[in-house]
């Protein structure tokens, strides 16, 4: 009887760590809440191809510009996107992989410079290099 109840608690705590570990690796905690009112995708839906339209979330704004997040279904991958009212470009954007690094995806154009980081990412040295932390998830320069 003893070892049936020891087999039983790894398996349910087996179970468990998936679902919890996904959260915490990905590193974007706007992810994880509720969608609002402001979480809605100003671009294409074409954008959104191979990505969980779900989690779409807006993670600042800051005078025209606004900073949207977006991840994958499995989570693997995680988006930034900057959209400018005045920019006839429409939006700028970009993926990576969420897992190991604390820069998830950099995104670099003439005018724009901004990183996908994970909350609680050290930023001290790109702080030194003239980078701008603007959000918990985002860098800039």
């Amino acid at each position: 009887m003893k070892r049936r109840m020891l087999m039983a608690v790894p398996l349910i705590f087996g179970g468990l760590l998936p679902i919890a570990a996904c959260s915490q690796t990905l590193g974007i905690p706007a992810v994880d809440r509720q969608a609002g009112e402001a979480d809605q995708w100003p671009g294409a839906d074409e954008q959104l191809e191979g990505l969980d339209a779900g989690s779409v979330r807006l993670l600042f704004s800051q005078g025209s510009a606004d900073y949207f997040a977006v991840t994958s279904a499995d989570q693997l991958t995680a988006c930034l996107y900057k959209f400018e009212e005045d920019s006839s470009q429409g939006s700028i954007g970009g993926c990576g992989a969420t897992g190991g690094s604390d820069v998830i995806v950099e995104v670099s154009t003439p005018k724009t410079n901004m990183m996908l980081v994970r909350s609680g990412a050290d930023t001290a040295e790109l702080e030194k290099a003239g980078w701008m932390r603007i959000h918990e998830n985002i860098v800039v320069f």
